[in-house]
């Protein structure tokens, strides 16, 4: 939604292609700064020692976008993407 309210959708196109929408938000879980800067210590803690695992980055030059365009349309892609000028 970071792109604005998303346009409404027919639930009968949905069911005829037995396909699902679903979606949420944290902010009923995450009600106070508190809350969020506990998490995110949690968060950077698992990541510290090795319990979760954050892909690098994969760097392409500006010249070789297509490159990176066609790595993102073929959904092999995970994590950033940059492009480096």
């Amino acid at each position: 939604m970071s792109g604005g309210d998303p346009v409404p959708v027919d639930p009968r196109m949905l069911m005829d292609a037995s396909k699902t929408l679903t979606g949420g938000d944290l902010w009923s879980f995450l009600t106070s700064k508190e809350e969020r800067i506990k998490r995110s210590h949690a968060l950077f803690e698992m990541i510290s020692t090795g319990k979760i695992t954050v892909n690098k980055p994969r760097k392409f030059a500006l010249s070789d976008g297509k490159a990176a365009h066609d790595l993102l349309e073929s959904r092999k892609s995970t994590g950033k993407i940059l492009l480096i000028p």
